[in-house]
This record gives structure tokens, sequence and C-alpha cells, in this order.
């Protein structure tokens, strides 16, 4: 049995995988305000990709940047 606790989201180490690989990881986030933040190779904190007014605008933005094949969310 593993030890490790189950979250919603990726390790680190499973993050650099993945970047590693080519891909952009994105994460959604409600406050202050909705926004996108992303991790990319080379860039390994999360930053702030875009701010929106509401969730279904937010929610909508994701994705369509979820059809690129070398974007994943965390």
């Amino acid at each position: 049995m593993s030890n490790q606790i189950n979250s919603n989201t990726m390790d680190t180490r499973s993050q650099m995988k993945i970047m590693a690989a080519g891909f952009r990881i994105l994460r959604t986030q409600d406050q202050p305000s909705p926004i996108i933040k992303i991790k990319e190779l080379g860039r390994y904190e999360w930053r702030t990709l875009e701010k929106f007014e509401t969730k279904a605008a937010r929610d909508r933005r994701l994705a369509e940047l979820l059809l690129d094949e070398k974007i994943v969310q965390d």
C-alpha cells in the first residue's frame, strides 16, 4: 500500500516529468478572483496566465486551452 495522501493535484516530481516532455500545466483558482495559472519548463513556479471577471468565462477559456495537445490540467 502507498503512503501517499490521495489528492487532486500532481506532486512536484510528476509535474517536472510532464514539463520535461514538453507539456504545460494549467491550474484554476477562484480566490480572490477567477484566474488560470500556468507552470512550464524553465518557469517552475506557478504564475498567472489570465484573469477573468467570472468563473464561467475562465472555464470557457480553459476548455479552449485544453484543446492543445501539449497542455494538461492539474
